[in-house]
């Protein structure tokens, strides 16, 4: 199934910003990105090679879709391109509530890997308190898979502290990382993470500004091993993904997603002749989330001996 994340957040949280560089970044990925109007995007022409209907068709092999007709009528459309795309990502409206279009994904052939809800370090508080847009800004911050804070270079430390205290408290258990001019590592939005081979270090993800940690055996395990693991990753813990030798169903690969407070574990193909079946995981975190959690250490030795 086409992986499908939502991207939310109130108007002016960074969202489009986000958008851009994602189109125009070097991550190889074919992307259908689903926009209310093709104006606020802003595509360069050199980078359109043709445009059918609603859809612009770009050069790197990423698709844009405007919302003209609806939802629904994009989804199905995408649906028969699927095989021509890697991830569909939605830029939710301002005022919606991005955990519901999350829930189009599956009805339509998707799978949800995520609702990523940007909020302005400036600005989400004071919106927050407001009479008219308050509840608008608390819902999609509840609904939220991820929390980015943006602009955080507007506001000074004392005030970055407090807001992300103040989000803790509306949203405890997800995950929150900072961005500067949407400036986001992609496998944060893609889960574009590999995972490597044994003992390699995830090179795709800038190790130098997360905790990163990889591993892997070639040893079946149990699938209670895998809800121990899922259940043990520390709050700080953003992406993880996987193969897993499952030992109930040695014939099959398992793939294992985490979004931040988001998980999921499906059967995937056989094993091909040519792979020697075996379990490998990558885990993307905040800083300093992962070196001494003994939870997770014991959990991940148990996933991988």
């Amino acid at each position: 199934m086409t992986p499908f994340t939502v991207l939310g957040g109130y108007l002016g949280a960074g969202k489009t910003t986000l958008l851009n560089r994602l189109l125009y970044a070097n991550h190889g990925s074919r992307l259908a990105v689903i926009v209310n109007d093709f104006g606020d995007i802003g595509i360069d022409a050199d980078l359109v090679v043709g445009r059918d209907g609603d859809t612009i068709n770009l050069a790197n092999g990423c698709i844009c879709c405007s919302l003209s007709e609806g939802l629904a009528v994009v989804l199905d459309g995408l649906r028969e391109r699927a095989d021509d795309i890697d991830h569909v990502i939605v830029e939710a409206s301002g005022v919606s509530d991005p955990a519901r279009i999350g829930d189009h994904a599956a009805p339509f052939g998707f799978e949800l890997r995520g609702v990523i809800v940007l909020a302005d370090a400036e600005q989400v508080r004071a919106r927050a308190r407001d009479k008219y847009v308050g509840a608008t800004v608390l819902g999609q911050l509840r609904g939220a898979d991820l929390v980015v804070l943006t602009k955080v270079d507007l506001v000074d430390d004392v005030g970055l502290e407090e807001t992300r205290s103040w989000l803790t408290g509306i949203a405890p258990d997800t995950p929150i990382v900072e961005s500067t001019r949407g400036e986001l590592a992609s496998a944060l939005v893609l889960g574009d993470l590999q995972p490597s081979p044994f003992g390699a270090a995830a090179e795709s993800i800038h190790p130098s500004d997360y905790d990163t940690w990889s591993d892997g055996n070639p040893t079946a395990i149990d699938r209670s091993v895998v809800a121990d693991f899922v259940e043990a990753l520390p709050p700080g813990v953003l992406r993880a993904k996987g193969i897993v030798h499952l030992a109930d169903d040695p014939g099959h690969r398992y793939v294992l997603q985490v979004v931040g407070r988001r998980s999921a574990f499906t059967r995937d193909r056989a094993w091909r002749d040519d792979e020697q079946p075996e379990t490998r995981l990558v885990v993307l975190a905040l800083p300093n989330t992962l070196t001494d959690d003994v939870t997770f250490a014991e959990s991940a030795r148990r996933m991988l001996g």
